[in-house]
């Protein structure tokens, strides 16, 4: 089958539709968003990254060797896309690595979920200035795996953001700055091999047992399940917490791995202060939609290098979504449908 890229808009989103084998699928890929995949890679402030990737190149290609040989697949998917582009591998390797080399960079995105009754998944995804307008809904459709859709940044492995997949897994994702990492996989490998879980018990399961350079903490539910899992991963460590019932939030920083695995920005603990005092009874999305573009929205203002890029919202019981797009209007959809890349559905 010949790999097929196809762009639709959903409101003020633009949605990319790829479907075909695996390595096809991501060089049309490349090749279809090469322009701004050269937007990125000029705008990223990438010199600190570059400067550490120098300084340790031991370390450098150790997390390239164990992503390539522990998470092939989506090591064939980076070179793809890189091909594709006409864009040096290295180049988005870096980029890709940019949160595996030790601390540095701004680190974004808010998790908020409700478990029980009527429970429900919230991510604000937090990030560079140069993705404003060139970030956008994309739905992988690639033969044999279940269907993923991601916010994705051109350029990069696209599992780093929030995720929705035809199995009904449903998780955001936060970024946090490991002091020492560890000659692991990029984490943006192991997120990637986590989509293709067929529950939340598997998906769990690949996270507990594929080690991690960098940090990264999942908040995790499954449509039609009422509980919400989290999940702090970094190096070999792994500290996983459900909730059967009550409020959850997670910013950049952990909470349940030690203090000393990680560096914690000022910005990072005020968000985790807003959110350590609220006091739900019984949200509904409205209200968790309400908190991530107001309480705890960054504008990359004051010091501040990030920016709050888009907020969505899964009710977990009945598979809705709300996306909110930096300047745009809320849109709504059903997770199936646009992890399915079902477009007659979604209007």
């Amino acid at each position: 089958m010949v790999a097929t890229v196809r762009e639709h808009r959903i409101g003020d989103v633009r949605w990319t539709i790829v479907r075909g084998r695996r390595e096809a699928a991501f060089h049309a890929l490349g090749e279809y968003a090469a322009a701004d995949i050269r937007t990125v890679l000029a705008g990223l402030p990438s010199w600190p990254v570059a400067s550490r990737a120098r300084r340790s190149p031991v370390l450098f290609r150790a997390i390239e060797s164990a992503s390539q040989v522990e998470h092939p697949d989506a090591y064939a998917e980076l070179t793809a896309l890189a091909a594709g582009a006409g864009v040096p591998f290295d180049d988005l390797l870096l980029a890709n690595l940019r949160g595996d080399l030790g601390a540095g960079d701004g680190t974004g995105c808010t998790d908020l979920a409700w478990a029980g009754v009527s429970p429900l998944l919230g991510h604000n995804e937090d990030g560079a200035p140069v993705f404003d307008g060139i970030g956008r809904l994309l739905t992988l459709l690639i033969d044999g795996e279940p269907g993923v859709c991601v916010w994705w940044y051109p350029g990069f492995l696209p599992s780093n953001t929030f995720t929705l997949t035809t199995h009904g897994l449903v998780w955001g994702i936060d970024s946090v700055s490991v002091l020492t990492p560890s000659p692991c996989a990029g984490r943006h490998f192991v997120a990637r091999t986590a989509q293709r879980a067929s529950g939340m018990a598997e998906a769990v399961s690949v996270l507990r047992s594929r080690p991690s350079a960098g940090g990264f903490a999942y908040t995790m539910g499954q449509v039609g399940s009422p509980s919400v899992t989290v999940v702090e991963k970094a190096g070999d460590e792994t500290a996983v917490t459900t909730v059967d019932s009550g409020f959850a939030w997670h910013t950049n920083h952990f909470r349940r791995l030690s203090p000393a695995l990680d560096s914690a920005s000022e910005e990072s603990l005020a968000r985790a202060e807003v959110c350590a005092h609220l006091d739900p009874v019984a949200p509904d999305a409205k209200w968790l939609v309400s908190v991530l573009t107001h309480d705890v929205r960054r504008d990359a203002v004051g010091g501040d290098p990030l920016m709050t890029l888009s907020t969505v919202v899964t009710d977990l019981a009945s598979g809705e979504v709300t996306l909110v797009p930096r300047g745009g209007a809320p849109l709504r959809a059903r997770a199936a449908d646009l992890a399915s890349g079902n477009v007659g559905a979604v209007g």
